[in-house]
């Protein structure tokens, strides 16, 4: 889906943030020759726009793939994932909060599908393995139903950072890729040995949370 390979790759994506409503924060996706990698950074801002008194919430940054091109006959198209069954994604980042966003055929445009990007080594690069049918349904960040992805219709996919903290950003992405049962259970077993190692108790209790709290959502 997306494999940063060089700063041509950046043409493939877009990125936004609560400017567009009057905010302050600031956002960039550049490529890093360091890391080889992009780089999605900027600095947070929960201010408020003074001349936009019905803004009474700001705070978000965010990158992801460009609209797919329409067809010949001017109709949408789509990715195809039905054989598919999970998200990973080669990342490095730090201590805030992030989300992966995947956009698919949905009543309203401004509906995503989100799930926590969990980092055990903040710092270091890692592999996030996230299963497709876990990504809950959201609008404006506040979750709307378990109405799973129609995975013969995605988008777009990308990632955000909606922690409501002031402060600089910074995560550096190599890949994103949807997989196979396969080839999740390859990444999974190396991220539960890299989990195994964390030094981050405060992400490991979150994850445990965030775990209990959909299995309370499904019951």
């Amino acid at each position: 889906m997306l494999q940063f390979t060089g700063p041509e790759v950046l043409k493939e994506c877009i990125t936004r943030s609560d400017k567009e409503i009057g905010g302050y924060s600031t956002v960039n996706l550049d490529w890093d020759p360091k890391e080889r990698a992009a780089h999605f950074h900027g600095n947070m801002s929960l201010d408020l726009p003074p001349s936009r008194p019905e803004v009474q919430r700001s705070g978000y940054a965010m990158f992801r793939t460009r609209d797919p091109p329409k067809n010949f006959l001017d109709e949408e198209t789509y990715w195809d994932w039905q054989t598919l069954s999970h998200v990973a994604l080669r990342v490095k980042g730090d201590r805030r909060k992030y989300f992966v966003n995947i956009q698919s055929k949905t009543a309203l445009p401004t509906e995503i599908h989100q799930h926590r990007l969990f980092l055990y080594n903040p710092g270091e690069w890692e592999v996030a393995v996230i299963p497709i049918n876990q990504f809950l349904l959201t609008h404006w960040g506040r979750v709307e139903s378990l109405q799973e992805i129609e995975k013969d219709k995605v988008r777009t996919v990308g990632i955000g950072l909606l922690d409501r903290r002031y402060g600089p950003f910074s995560l550096y992405v190599d890949w994103i890729k949807a997989i196979s049962d396969d080839e999740a259970e390859r990444y999974i077993a190396e991220g539960r040995a890299t989990a195994a190692k964390s030094t981050n108790p405060e992400l490991l209790l979150e994850k445990r949370v965030a775990e209990a709290r959909k299995k309370e959502m499904e019951l």
